[in-house]
Parts: C-alpha cells; sequence; structure tokens
C-alpha cells in the first residue's frame, strides 16, 4: 500500500494524562488513503 497520499492513524492508550509519570499501556496504527 504504497502511495504519497495514505495517512497513518494513531491511537494511544495511557495511564493518565502527566507524560513524566503516566505510561502507553496499548498502541493501534491504520494506514488508509485520502478515501478512508
Amino acid at each position: 500500500m504504497k502511495n504519497n497520499q495514505n495517512l497513518i492513524w494513531i491511537d494511544l492508550e495511557m495511564t493518565g494524562l502527566e507524560p513524566e509519570q503516566d505510561r502507553i499501556i496499548e498502541i493501534a496504527t491504520v494506514v488508509t488513503d485520502a478515501q478512508l
């Protein structure tokens, strides 16, 4: 799926909102084109 028009969507699930003390516990990514 190589295309200059692709979009990468990233979703992070974290233990809180403070980057200094909270951690990422789950990462999800999806690659789509401009038409979704």
